[in-house]
């Protein structure tokens, strides 16, 4: 796994005036990206997780970045290196997100809110719910091994943001913090299957993401109230998820679509309802009926 190093303005969550102690183990979420005058659509989510008081991570659709952070001056940030994992492929938003980052130089902090400007950039986060529980999970973080293998032009930072070192070779840790969330994802069958994915967050955003042959295809936004997802949220609590197996498959359906449920980090693989206890597949059809809300949703777009 490459890692790309990159010249980009560290994002921190504090005045220089505010104690950075009530932001460890914070995280935001992006809400809006603006580029030379032009709004970009939130297509996938991107969130920053504040580690320490000098430590954070960016989390990509499929990238994890990570670097450190300095107070300057009284409305501003430093810039220092931030560095990246690269596993096959971020979104065009994402990428849109870390090279707009790197031309960030002040900060505007607002309660649960925050917006990083610079030229031409325009960058706002949310501070997500219950940091509480955020801050549990950072300290459950779990350290994966990637290689730095870039290839430095120059000195320069490349037109996307980039610089790479040539004749290096170093391993670092990056942190790839637990996540909290509501996952269902429908495999591709040898037939039409739709295979799709939601990702439904506590306070009522989900990200939907169609492959083949689903009716709508990309990635896209959504949200639904926040007490419908806190009430998914609840009914897995009370089913006690973790007690449920990892696999409920019947072996004489090889060919058939598989589905993938996951919460708050346990994953469960059902292939034949029948299979799946009557708690675990009323769960699940819970989570499917806010699908095809979802889909409804995107249809009338």
């Amino acid at each position: 796994m490459k890692t790309l190093v990159l010249s980009v303005l560290v994002l921190t969550l504090v005045s220089c005036d505010a104690s950075t102690k009530e932001f460890i183990g914070s995280s935001w979420r992006i809400t809006d990206l603006v580029k030379e005058g032009k709004s970009i659509p939130v297509a996938n989510e991107v969130t920053l997780f504040i580690k320490s008081d000098t430590e954070f991570l960016l989390k990509l659709d499929r990238n994890s970045c990570f670097g450190t952070y300095e107070i300057t001056g009284k409305d501003g940030i430093k810039m220092l290196d931030l560095g990246c994992t690269k596993i096959c492929c971020d979104s065009e938003f994402s990428l849109a997100v870390v090279n707009a980052l790197s031309k960030v130089s002040k900060i505007n902090l607002n309660k649960d809110r925050v917006t990083l400007s610079g030229e031409n950039v325009t960058v706002k986060f949310k501070k997500e719910l219950k940091a509480s529980n955020r801050i549990k999970m950072m300290q459950k973080d779990k350290k994966i091994i990637v290689k730095d293998e870039g290839s430095r032009q120059n000195g320069k930072i490349s037109s996307n943001g980039k610089i790479q070192r040539p004749n290096e070779s170093k391993e670092k840790v990056a942190y790839l913090p637990s996540e909290n969330f509501i996952m269902l994802y429908k495999s591709p069958c040898k037939g039409s299957c739709e295979e799709y994915q939601l990702k439904i967050l506590e306070d009522g955003l989900i990200y939907y993401t169609g492959e083949s042959n689903a009716t709508i295809k990309g990635r896209h936004r959504v949200e639904i109230p926040a007490k419908d997802a806190m009430a998914l949220y609840t009914a897995f609590e009370q089913v006690n998820f973790n007690s449920f197996e990892d696999n409920y498959i019947n072996e004489r359906l090889m060919d058939l679509q598989y589905t993938k449920l996951t919460f708050r980090g346990k994953t469960i693989k059902i292939r034949g309802r029948d299979t799946a206890p009557e708690k675990l597949r009323t769960l699940l059809e819970k989570v499917e009926e806010q699908g095809k809300i979802v889909l409804e949703k995107l249809k009338n777009k």
